[in-house]
């Protein structure tokens, strides 16, 4: 009895290695067609993700843009100041600002700081409230990748004319101007017509006082003076009263 189990069992012992052999078998022969094919499907993965997301590393070429409206005309102030717009698909590196006065032949630099963190960047130029000339300028903007663009030019830069405040108008507008002193007034303090007056009573004395000693023949009683039946006629010339 022992002996028919053993038997049995190494029988299916060796059916099960034929079993095993033969599947291993057909395993081997369909495994290089399974991985080719697994192979290609996998190479034409590769090829559809590639199209659809191409790895390529972009240049930027596009420089910034500037947006910048020109004021003609200003009022003085202690100081100017002057905004721009500046845009980039970037990183914007740096806004420059360059000013000068009117007869001035160098540039002065000067960085734009953006508000709040905005697009939005100002400069402020300091000047004299009392001057009254113009600004002439230019606005530079770059990114990181070197591309730049200018609103002005050094050749021909964007023009502010300063002109005067109203405030200051208005003051000059109200301030009296003083009448003029007349001249014969401001040199002697004496008004004119007392000359005249003077000159005709000293006339009058003299003549008075050469008719009771003339002489009845008509006798030149001196330089410019004659003397006759009705007394005598005294000519006196004065100059200019100063």
């Amino acid at each position: 009895m022992v002996r028919s189990v053993k038997l049995v069992v190494v029988v299916l012992f060796a059916l099960a290695q034929t079993l095993v052999g033969s599947r291993w078998a057909v395993a081997q022969y369909e495994l290089p067609l399974n991985l080719e094919a697994a192979s290609a499907g996998v190479l034409y993965a590769q090829y559809d993700s590639s199209r659809a997301y191409p790895s390529i590393n972009t240049v930027d070429v596009d420089p910034p843009l500037i947006e910048h409206e020109v004021t003609s005309q200003a009022e003085a102030n202690i100081r100017q100041t002057f905004v721009a717009t500046v845009v980039d698909d970037g990183e914007l590196e740096s806004v420059t600002f360059f000013y000068r006065f009117a007869g001035e032949s160098n540039f002065t630099r000067f960085l734009m700081s953006p508000l709040s963190s905005s697009s939005t960047y100002i400069a402020q130029v300091p000047t004299d409230p009392k001057l009254r000339s113009a600004i002439e300028y230019y606005i530079q903007a770059r990114d990181i990748s070197g591309n730049r663009t200018v609103r002005g030019y050094t050749f021909s830069p964007l023009v502010r004319e300063i002109v005067q405040s109203q405030s200051t108008q208005a003051t000059v507008a109200k301030t009296p101007v003083a009448a003029p002193i007349p001249v014969e007034e401001a040199k002697s303090g004496i008004p004119k017509y007392v000359y005249i007056i003077g000159g005709v009573l000293l006339l009058g004395l003299l003549a008075g006082g050469s008719s009771g000693g003339g002489s009845d023949g008509g006798v030149q009683a001196g330089d410019g003076e004659t003397c006759g039946a009705g007394g005598c006629r005294l000519t006196i010339t004065t100059g200019q009263p100063l």
